[in-house]
Formats: C-alpha cells, sequence, structure tokens
C-alpha cells in the first residue's frame, strides 16, 4: 500500500512563492478549503475578488490579503 503526500509548505512561505495572482488551486490551497468553498463564496459574493481572464479566474495577492485582513477576529 503507498501513499502519496505533497510536502507541506507553511502558509506565510507559499503565499511568497506564488505570483502576484493566483489561481483557484492555489487560493484553495492557501486557505486549506475546497475549491468548491471558493466558487460558492464567488456565487454568493462573500469571497475574494477575483479577475476572469477568458475562462480562469485569479484571485490577486494584494485582494485575498485584504479580504482576509477584513475578517481578521479582533476580540
Amino acid at each position: 500500500m503507498s501513499t502519496s503526500t505533497q510536502p507541506t509548505v507553511p502558509a506565510s512561505r507559499f503565499v511568497d512563492e506564488l505570483g502576484d495572482y493566483l489561481s483557484v488551486d492555489e487560493l484553495a490551497q492557501y486557505l486549506q478549503l475546497s475549491k468548491e468553498t471558493i466558487y460558492h463564496w464567488r456565487l454568493e459574493g462573500t469571497g475574494p475578488k477575483a479577475t476572469k481572464l477568458g475562462k480562469h479566474l485569479r484571485y490577486s495577492r494584494e485582494n485575498v490579503l485584504a479580504w482576509l485582513r477584513a475578517r481578521t477576529d479582533r476580540r
């Protein structure tokens, strides 16, 4: 029985290694969520702002980080 494991990268380093725009897969991996959650947020208008390039969605690092900061619990 073999299991394949992908190396885990600390989240902060992961974002640093990405380009300025994240694909849905990269955003889901960074947030440790499913792609379905990302698409659901897009349909509801509750996720980070996306840019559509052809048929592909891209999320700017700047928008993702701003979206996360706006959701940080300050209690």
